[in-house]
């Protein structure tokens, strides 16, 4: 089959060859150096964020900037004081007492949903599982971290709940993101990242075998509170 464009005769190429092009926008791609750089640390709790000096940095505008530190705020990376003044996520120890008490019932509760949905994908979360692995592996802390949070996310979203999803990625985000910081590089040896790994992998099995209470231990024994007591000090 050939296509007429204009006056230009063009062969139409085998579509078996051709892939969906992914276009990221400037707001997306500000929005991800920003969340990297606070799960690294580059970017410190408490740390002030202009958008003149964002600007400047990222090469775009100010209302681009804007824009994505709206969505960071909802993702819980940030968080805006009073006049205007806008900063990376800083909790106290109670602030990450409540979260927890809020996020912990809906985490399994998530878990509840995918165990007794046998047709819920958890392709994504494998993937994640498998990138915390080899990363727990190389000792790649900041990796192992990142991947970590992205397991959850897809957790969050294969319940297909968008309310408890929404939820979740602020308040969990927010955690995440604020504990990488603390945690740091030298908080765990290997054995204790595989250890951790190993325990959302088991997750997963038991997800798939349709055993809730079995994941939900599971869960519980793998989301290490051991770095709040750095926060304290």
């Amino acid at each position: 089959m050939i296509f007429k464009l204009d006056a230009t005769t063009v062969a139409e190429p085998p579509t078996s060859s051709l892939t969906a092009i992914s276009r990221v926008s400037a707001k997306e791609m500000v929005m991800q150096q920003i969340r990297t750089a606070v799960m690294h640390g580059e970017l410190t709790p408490g740390q002030r964020l202009t958008e003149p000096a964002l600007a400047s940095t990222f090469g775009v505008g100010q209302a681009t900037i804007r824009e994505a530190l709206i969505e960071l705020e909802h993702q819980g990376f940030i968080q805006r004081g009073k006049p205007r003044k806008t900063f990376v996520t800083k909790l106290s120890v109670g602030e990450v007492d409540q979260i927890y008490a809020v996020r912990l019932p809906l985490e399994l509760a998530a878990l509840e949903m995918l165990a007794a949905n046998r047709d819920c994908s958890l392709s994504a979360c494998e993937q994640s599982y498998q990138a915390m692995l080899d990363a727990a592996r190389a000792g790649k802390v900041g990796e192992f971290k990142t991947h970590d949070l992205e397991f959850h996310r897809g957790l969050w979203a294969a319940t297909g709940n968008v309310y408890l999803k929404d939820v979740l990625e602020r308040l969990g985000t927010r955690l995440f993101a604020f504990a990488f910081v603390i945690i740091g590089q030298s908080h765990y040896t290997v054995p204790q990242l595989v250890d951790l790994s190993e325990k959302h992998g088991k997750i997963l099995t038991l997800l798939r075998a349709g055993d809730a209470e079995g994941a939900k231990q599971v869960m519980l024994a793998s989301m290490d509170r051991s770095w709040v007591k750095d926060l304290e000090s």
